[in-house]
């Protein structure tokens, strides 16, 4: 059995795909994502609908509807992290240390502990690790920046985090 890390230091700069990401997550699983989802879903099943009546102009219509839906929508959220990425808070790196106590971030002249009593939620992605506090602030951690400390940071996350609140993949894809 492998022994568990006292400390975990990375140094994480988020690059344009973690933020796409995390903006994704945030955006589709929140009400206003969902609701987009179905109106895609509506208005697919309408130019299905139309299609089948040989309605062609309002089949083109739906369809073109459910397509900037699906397709629009995450166009938009890249361009906007295309922007997001020259601003200062996005290029500086940032500190994280796991210990026993919680999390430590530094950053510029900037340190903040987040004990690990006021992490309420842990969730892995394809690529980025998703830690929230209790202010429902994010921690945005790119799972290729954590290297080969992922294991150990995910197990000092799930010893220290309630069970129900962590919903995290062991092996991840580290890009």
């Amino acid at each position: 059995m492998e022994k568990e890390k006292k400390e975990i230091w990375a140094q994480i700069t988020l690059d344009a795909e973690a933020i796409t990401e995390f903006m994704m997550y945030q955006i589709y699983t929140g009400g206003a994502g969902i609701a987009v989802l179905a109106l895609g879903a509506l208005n697919a099943g309408l130019a299905v609908a139309f299609g089948i009546r040989r309605e062609w102009f309002m089949m083109l219509l739906f369809a073109v509807f459910a397509l900037l839906l699906f397709f629009g929508f995450p166009a938009v959220i890249k361009n906007r992290v295309s922007v997001l990425q020259g601003q200062k808070k996005f290029v500086k790196p940032v500190e994280y240390i796991f210990d026993q106590e919680g999390i430590r971030t530094m950053a510029a002249e900037r340190e903040k502990r987040v004990p690990w009593e006021n992490v309420k939620k842990a969730v892995s992605r394809k690529h980025i690790l998703i830690l929230y506090d209790e202010k429902k602030h994010a921690m945005v951690l790119p799972i290729s920046q954590l290297g080969d400390d992922y294991g150990a940071a995910v197990d000092m996350i799930t010893a220290h985090v309630p069970q129900a609140a962590v919903s995290i993949r062991k092996s991840q894809d580290r890009r």
